[in-house]
């Protein structure tokens, strides 16, 4: 418990890190990208919402008066338009917003990176062993990873998780019975995600120190290419710098291996769907379900478990 309350408050000290450099504009901006990240991870349930209501007002339409019809068909659709606009909107301030704020803080952070190694002692470079190569690779790769997160992984995180929430929420909404059988399954395709970011997460790790030591060969060799060109030592040199990378192909393979499995993994949603069929035929046989219904909660429970 003591470990796990150890890691909670490390991840809380981290996820406040990155949003450091954040000012009153940026958090205007991150609000609004939060609202619509949610509003993103709830179109999908939304619209299944609504097009069920839409397919099984269709599906009745041949017992029911036409008038009746016609009326209960224009509904659905006008709400499906206003619905969809909404969500276009939701979308673009979605990207918008973490986008402009993500580039905003990552601008603000290397300009206050460099400012703090200039200011540093000649000493602090010998002692430190930092050379040329790790403060420009430490200024162009590390703030372009934390720009990434703050405008790519930050707002698909809240958009997944609304997702998932929502979804399930909804599908509880239109059938609980049907959701409630299938929301165990679901955990089959979270599993796989989480595998998958934990081995990236080191992979990554240990891919960033085989380009440092491939970039440091690189770097001794340009600043020393008179040397190394009066002892003809370029093949040596060559032959450096590719054993250098060769550590860095094969965490390549691996990642390329662990992301195959997880996006392979997602094929369970076909069984899981294939199960859902069959239940949802039952409920319409003996519980009177509507079909647009079992349709539109399971596209929900499926969509929302991935």
């Amino acid at each position: 418990l003591l470990s796990f309350h150890i890691f909670m408050e490390k991840s809380k000290s981290f996820i406040r890190s990155i949003f450091t450099h954040a000012d009153g504009i940026d958090i205007l901006l991150m609000i609004i990208g939060f609202i619509g990240a949610v509003g993103d991870g709830l179109s999908t349930s939304v619209l299944l919402f609504i097009t069920r209501m839409l397919m099984n007002n269709i599906a009745g339409g041949s017992t029911s008066d036409p008038v009746v019809f016609r009326h209960n068909i224009d509904r659905d659709a006008v709400i499906l338009l206003y619905a969809s606009c909404g969500f276009w909107v939701a979308c673009f301030l979605e990207g918008y917003c973490w986008s402009r704020t993500g580039e905003r803080q990552a601008r603000r952070m290397r300009s206050k990176y460099l400012k703090a190694v200039l200011r540093q002692n000649v000493g602090y470079f010998d002692l430190q062993a930092t050379t040329t190569t790790e403060v420009i690779t430490s200024v162009s790769n590390d703030t372009l990873v934390i720009q990434d997160t703050i405008s790519e992984k930050v707002p698909n995180f809240l958009m997944n998780v609304t997702k998932f929430i929502g979804g399930n929420i909804f599908a509880f909404v239109m059938m609980w019975r049907l959701a409630l059988v299938a929301f165990p399954f679901v955990v089959l395709l979270v599993i796989p995600g989480f595998m998958y970011a934990r081995a990236l997460m080191g992979l990554a790790r240990k891919n960033m120190k085989e380009y440092n030591q491939a970039g440091n060969i690189a770097e001794q060799a340009i600043a020393s290419v008179r040397t190394v060109y009066s002892f003809v030592g370029e093949r040596k040199t060559m032959k450096e710098f590719s054993e250098a990378l060769e550590g860095s192909v094969k965490l390549g393979l691996r990642q390329g291996l662990f992301k195959g499995l997880a996006i392979g993994s997602n094929g369970l949603v076909f069984a899981i769907w294939a199960f859902m069929v069959w239940y949802g035929s039952r409920m319409v046989m003996y519980h009177g379900a509507q079909g647009g219904t079992v349709y539109a909660a399971g596209i929900v429970i499926a969509v929302g478990g991935q």
